[in-house]
C-alpha cells in the first residue's frame, strides 16, 4: 500500500514538473508601469512647454495608456498609436526604419505592411531582458523631440 502512494506521488510529480516545461514564463508590460512611462513623460513635454500625445501599446499592439495634452493636434492621437505600434511591431525605433528606407536598405513597401505602420521618428519599442514587451509613441512635437520625450519616460525602467 505505502509503496503504491509513493508510487502515485512520484508520478504526480513528474507529471507536474513536465507540465511546467511546456509553458514558458515571458516577461509582460502591465497596464501600471505603461501610466507610469506615460506620466513621467507627459511630465517631460509639459516642462519643455510640447503638446504632444503618448502612447503605450503591449506586445501585440493594443493599447495600454495613453494621455493626450488639451492642446495637441487631434491628429497625434493616431500618429503616436500608429509609431508605438511600428516601433513593437518591428522591434526598433521608428526613425531607425525611416533612416533605412531613406538608404535604400529597407524596401519602401514596408509602409503598407499593416494599416498601423508609420515611419516617422518618436516611435520606441520596449524590451524587458532581450523580448520586445511592447512600444511607446510620442506626436505632436519634430521628431528628435518626440524621441526625446519617449525615451524620458523610459528612464523609469530602468531605476
Amino acid at each position: 500500500m505505502k509503496n503504491n502512494i509513493l508510487l502515485t506521488l512520484l508520478l504526480l510529480m513528474s507529471t507536474m514538473i513536465n507540465a511546467q516545461e511546456k509553458f514558458t514564463q515571458i516577461p509582460i508590460l502591465t497596464g501600471e508601469t505603461a501610466l507610469k512611462i506615460v506620466q513621467v513623460a507627459a511630465e517631460q513635454a509639459q516642462k519643455d512647454g510640447l503638446y504632444v500625445t503618448i502612447t503605450i501599446v503591449d506586445r501585440s499592439g493594443q493599447t495600454l495608456a495613453v494621455s493626450r495634452h488639451h492642446n495637441a493636434g487631434v491628429h497625434t492621437i493616431r500618429a503616436s498609436y500608429k509609431k508605438a505600434y511600428t516601433a513593437c511591431s518591428q522591434k526598433r525605433e521608428t526613425a531607425e526604419i525611416a533612416k533605412e528606407i531613406k538608404e535604400g536598405n529597407i524596401p519602401e513597401d514596408i509602409r503598407f505592411l499593416d494599416e498601423n505602420v508609420l515611419m516617422m521618428d518618436g516611435g520606441i519599442p520596449i524590451f524587458n531582458n532581450g523580448i520586445i514587451v511592447g512600444g511607446i509613441g510620442v506626436g505632436g512635437a519634430h521628431g528628435n523631440e518626440d524621441v526625446r520625450i519617449a525615451k524620458a519616460g523610459l528612464k523609469i525602467l530602468s531605476k
